[in-house]
């Protein structure tokens, strides 16, 4: 069980125009909390986790497998694990998300959180 002041966790750039904090990393999830510059693009890319994103703000259209979809505030997306992905920013607002992974992920950890420090 853990309380952590969110604030004070750094940003890292996981991409160009992309910044990422994780909020929280348990035994079965990682938590993380995103934000991206309009015009920039997240890679197509897969990984063995499930995730669930919700928008906060902004617009972006995501690529799932053969599906496009366009995600906007308060909407929620699920990207089943191993499924190829990939989103572009759209419209002139940073895009900022809330997205759970499960299994967590140590690849995206830093700071207070990494493996070494849970």
């Amino acid at each position: 069980m853990a309380v952590t002041d969110t604030e004070q966790i750094a940003f890292w750039e996981p991409h160009p125009g992309g910044q990422l904090k994780i909020i929280g990393n348990g035994k079965n999830m990682t938590l993380a909390y995103s934000r991206i510059q309009p015009g920039s693009e997240i890679p197509e890319h897969k990984h063995p986790h499930e995730q669930l994103g919700y928008c906060l703000e902004g617009e972006a259209r995501y690529q799932i497998g053969e599906k496009t979809f366009d995600v906007k505030k308060g909407y929620s997306i699920i990207i089943p694990a191993n499924m190829i992905h990939s989103a572009k920013i759209i419209g002139k607002q940073e895009f900022v998300s809330i997205e759970a992974f499960s299994p967590p992920r140590p690849d995206l950890v830093r700071g207070k959180f990494a493996p070494e420090k849970f």
